[in-house]
């Protein structure tokens, strides 16, 4: 039995010393590494190119706050959201208001600051601080950021501004285990 684990292991150790030599110490001789694979050339993405915070993709973010994200005039909300975000629904499904916008019922929406996370040409995004009502429907009892995007209609430079991103800046708290490293117990 020895002999022969011995014998498979000269044969591996051949074989592993043949795929050595012939990999990494005989020539490549067909230069297929320098071949081009294609001689159309490579389309490139341009970069959308940093533009000043249009004043208007505010004021159409703030009254997305003022009316999807409460559940009012669900119409004109319709007409001001993007593809990205309502997706294939019709005004008949987005009027019954089961939308894919997390419902909040905000004291501030008409007040809070668009603080901007990036702003281009064709896409802006801001993150706004939602305070609930004393008595909101959808909304607990803490404040929430949350990220609003807005995308030009049909990526055009000059095209009307849509809402096309809305979700909260939130992460689930962390529990420490007592006697935890750099725990409170």
């Amino acid at each position: 039995m020895r002999r022969r684990a011995f014998s498979a292991g000269l044969v591996l150790v051949a074989v592993a010393v043949a795929a050595v030599v012939a990999t990494v110490l005989l020539p490549n001789r067909t230069n297929a590494q320098y071949t081009p694979i294609s001689n159309v050339p490579a389309q490139t993405v341009t970069d959308d190119p940093v533009a000043p915070i249009d004043p208007e993709a505010i004021k159409i973010g703030r009254e997305f706050l003022l009316t999807a994200v409460v559940r009012k005039r669900l119409d004109w909300a319709y007409d001001h959201v993007h593809a990205n975000l309502k997706g294939r629904m019709t005004r008949a499904e987005w009027d019954t208001g089961n939308i894919p916008v997390i419902p909040f019922d905000a004291q501030n929406g008409a007040t809070t600051a668009f603080i901007p996370v990036f702003h281009l040409r064709v896409e802006v995004e801001f993150e706004v601080a939602l305070v609930p009502k004393v008595r909101a429907v959808y909304a607990g009892r803490r404040p929430l950021q949350f990220y609003i995007a807005l995308r030009r209609e049909g990526d055009r430079p000059r095209g009307r501004w849509l809402v096309s991103y809305f979700e909260p800046n939130w992460r689930p708290p962390i529990r420490l285990r007592r006697g935890a490293v750099g725990g409170l117990g």
